[in-house]
C-alpha cells in the first residue's frame, strides 16, 4: 500500500510542478503519466491478489452486468 500512496503523490507532484514550470511541463506531464500507470498496475495486482485468495474458482461478473437491471425499475407509487 505504501507504494500506491507514493505513486499517487509523485503523480500529483509532477502535475503541480508542470503548472509552475511551463517550459518543462511536457516532461513533467509525461512523468506524471508514468506514475499514474504504475499506480494502476499496483491497484490491479492488489485486486488480483485479493480476488485470487477469496474467490478461487468463482468467475467475476462485471459491475455493468451486475447492476444492469437497477436502472430499469419503475418507481412504486
Amino acid at each position: 500500500m505504501k507504494d500506491l500512496v507514493r505513486y499517487r503523490a509523485m503523480e500529483s507532484l509532477c502535475r503541480q510542478s508542470a503548472v509552475f514550470n511551463p517550459l518543462e511541463s511536457w516532461r513533467l506531464l509525461a512523468e506524471a503519466e508514468m506514475w499514474h500507470h504504475k499506480a494502476q498496475e499496483e491497484i490491479a495486482s492488489r485486486f488480483e491478489e485479493c480476488d485470487g485468495n477469496s474467490q478461487e474458482g468463482v468467475p467475476l461478473q462485471p459491475a455493468s452486468v451486475a447492476f444492469a437491471g437497477a436502472g430499469n425499475r419503475s418507481p412504486a407509487g
